[in-house]
């Protein structure tokens, strides 16, 4: 698949205009293929300055290697801001849980809905006993 990829963009690279060849270089650490366009680009306007290409490309890689540091402390702070919501949320519901008890019409009809369950045998008729004196008590 990377070998069809990368066929197609040196096919690509080839039939751009020299502006936009220009662009892809002086963006190099965006390009998926680096190294495709430097060599387009030493093709196509005779630069035998090899060091001018190294210097454009170790700056590039220093540039990336900053943003790649970057996006790992941002991804880090986020991981544990996700961990913290998390267990606020948890806190939070368990608090709400033993807070606030339902209305009598709701628990009238979660009995109505655990006697349709006893009757066809998705729980046992002690299981049915036990939540139903559960439920009256709160009404």
């Amino acid at each position: 698949m990377s070998e069809k990829s990368e066929k197609y963009f040196k096919e690509y690279l080839s039939k751009i205009t020299d502006d936009q060849l220009i662009d892809f270089y002086e963006d190099l650490e965006w390009t998926p293929f680096p190294v495709l366009v430097l060599k387009e680009y030493q093709n196509r306007f005779k630069s035998k300055n090899q060091t001018e290409v190294l210097k454009k490309l170790k700056t590039h890689y220093q540039i990336t290697k900053e943003k790649i540091k970057t996006l790992q402390a941002i991804a880090k702070k986020s991981s544990k801001a996700t961990k913290n919501i998390k267990t606020r949320g948890k806190e939070i519901s368990g608090y709400i849980g033993e807070t606030i008890t339902p209305s009598y019409e709701k628990n009238l009809r979660i009995l109505e809905k655990l006697n349709e369950l006893n009757k066809n045998g998705v729980i046992t008729p002690k299981e049915f006993d036990q939540k139903k004196k559960e439920l009256l008590g709160r009404i």
